[in-house]
């Protein structure tokens, strides 16, 4: 390797180094930083980092051919050959030169190389096959291999690269967590970017209440002032700048979308199956009062969850006349699959959110929605008493109101009527009724305690090795046997994640066979 062709190696590695510790500082800066970090600093410096970086081609590694100076020690050649590569248009191609090289005060000797040479030299070259070189650029006297166009640019493609990722590597990992630096937060700008995420619950508050003044504005501007009293559904989307409301039509009986966000509104006819009997006076909501249920909501769940936040609030009658009710979706964190929903009426009282594998709550609950029904609880009125766990992977225990929500649901027959009461986590208690004449042939709800269910858990846990992080992962129904008519009525439990956890036992706990039936 000549002097010239050692420092062109030399300063190039130089750039492999320095192009490896661009891309370390830039990758490293924008990954342990705020994002404004790596947009100003990270991005440049890993794209300075790249272009400053070596990449060797056909000609980046030769020698480039050059005439000697006028002195009369140069040594003397004589061009025998000359070969040009061409494969693009470009000025500067290999060459191979097969010469005579006459040095001063030394034998003339016979050589074959290849040097990066411009179309002018090589046409000067063909014309006048005399010239002279540096004695820095001769070739070896001696070569043991003969050269080819295919040498190149050889080994080098892949040495500068790896320079620059070793380089890089070292650096990045080196250093680990040292690259985080002090600087401007520039929150204000985050919030306006994040549009919700991680608001503070002031923040939300304060955000809800003016949302919803701005959407009254919008209901007034596009339907006028009668159109506040004509609202289907108002739903504002915490976790992004756009709400929309649905406001009914009462002389044609459709609706209009009204969506509004940062800058913008419009509205749009929509088809609609609503009537007057879901509509609501969206002015009787009380914007602070809308934008205070925020805290109590997320708190309501929070004992069930990691880190709750709240994505959505949508505002509507359950069911035609039915109560104007407020309900708040709630993500409960990355370890739980299903959004959390918890409700609110528009004077502030909101609803418990529990877990039905608690059992204890949950007969409970149902006791207390069965005395508010009318329905005696120490006669054989009760048809099946339900109980459906909120953990992932519990599936519905049969179709009915919670079969999508969890909770707690009882079906009775007395005399004259029939129905049912349900509670949901997160919801208000529904009840429904059909007059009728019904026989009275159940089991009395006092024959069921929480007592006798947790000794029927805890008797399957062991019976089907059970872990114990799976406990609530449970469904309970206590029905009518069809099987076996000694035992009239029967408790079936399942737990979800295990192969045969599942049995029938009697009502006052006493394992009868595993599987449903």
């Amino acid at each position: 390797m000549t002097r010239t062709r050692r420092n062109r190696v030399r300063w190039r590695l130089i750039r492999a180094v320095l192009a490896g510790l661009l891309v370390a500082t830039g990758v490293g800066l924008g990954a342990f930083n705020d994002w404004w970090v790596a947009l100003f600093f990270g991005i440049p410096l890993v794209f300075v980092g790249i272009a400053v970086s070596p990449r060797a081609s056909r000609v980046s590694e030769l020698p480039e051919f050059r005439r000697a100076t006028s002195s009369p020690d140069a040594p003397q050649v004589e061009v025998e050959a000359l070969t040009r590569s061409s494969l693009t248009a470009e000025d500067l191609q290999p060459t191979m030169v097969t010469a005579t090289i006459n040095p001063p005060n030394d034998t003339t000797y016979r050589a074959r190389w290849i040097t990066s040479m411009t179309k002018g030299n090589f046409q000067s070259l063909t014309d006048t096959p005399f010239t002279t070189l540096p004695s820095d650029a001769l070739p070896p006297r001696d070569q043991p291999d003969t050269p080819e166009f295919d040498d190149q640019p050889g080994r080098w493609a892949l040495v500068y690269p790896a320079v620059t990722l070793v380089v890089a590597g070292a650096l990045l990992f080196g250093v680990a967590g040292g690259w985080h630096v002090e600087g401007p937060s520039l929150s204000g700008f985050d919030s306006a970017l994040d549009s919700g995420d991680d608001m503070s619950p002031q923040e939300v508050e304060a955000s809800l209440a003016d949302r919803h003044r701005r959407m009254l504005d919008a209901i007034v501007e596009y339907e006028g002032p009668q159109g506040l009293r004509n609202v289907l559904q108002l739903n504002y989307q915490v976790d992004s700048s756009s709400d929309y409301a649905r406001v009914f039509d009462p002389a044609t009986g459709r609706a209009t979308n009204i969506n509004i966000g940062d800058g913008y509104s419009n509205s749009s006819v929509v088809p609609n199956s609503d009537r007057a009997n879901k509509t609501f006076d969206a002015a009787a909501i009380d914007p602070d009062l809308l934008g205070s249920l925020a805290d109590p909501m997320i708190a309501a769940v929070r004992p069930h969850s990691t880190e709750p936040e709240l994505e959505r609030m949508v505002i509507e009658r359950r069911g035609a006349d039915g109560p104007v009710l407020i309900t708040g979706t709630i993500e409960p964190g990355e370890d739980i699959s299903d959004d959390y929903v918890v409700q609110a009426t528009p004077d502030g009282t909101v609803a418990e959110f529990f877990d039905p594998a608690d059992f204890a709550r949950s007969v409970e609950l149902a006791r207390r929605e069965l005395a508010a029904a009318r329905v005696p609880l120490n006669a054989p009125v009760i048809e099946e008493f339900i109980i459906q766990g909120i953990a992932d992977g519990v599936s519905p225990v049969t179709a009915s109101v919670i079969q999508n929500s969890g909770g707690v649901l009882v079906r009775y027959r007395l005399g004259d009527r029939g129905g049912e009461v349900a509670v949901a986590p997160g919801e208000f208690p529904v009840a429904s009724t059909s007059a009728g004449r019904y026989r009275s042939e159940g089991f009395r709800f006092d024959s069921i305690s929480a007592d006798v269910l947790d000794r029927v858990r805890a008797d399957l846990m062991r019976r089907a090795s059970v872990p114990k992080y799976d406990r609530n992962a449970v469904g309970v129904e206590v029905e009518r046997n069809r099987i076996d008519e000694d035992q009239q009525f029967v408790i079936r439990m399942e737990i979800v994640n295990t192969d045969d956890a599942e049995a029938v036992y009697t009502l006052d706990g006493r394992f009868i066979k595993e599987g449903r039936y």
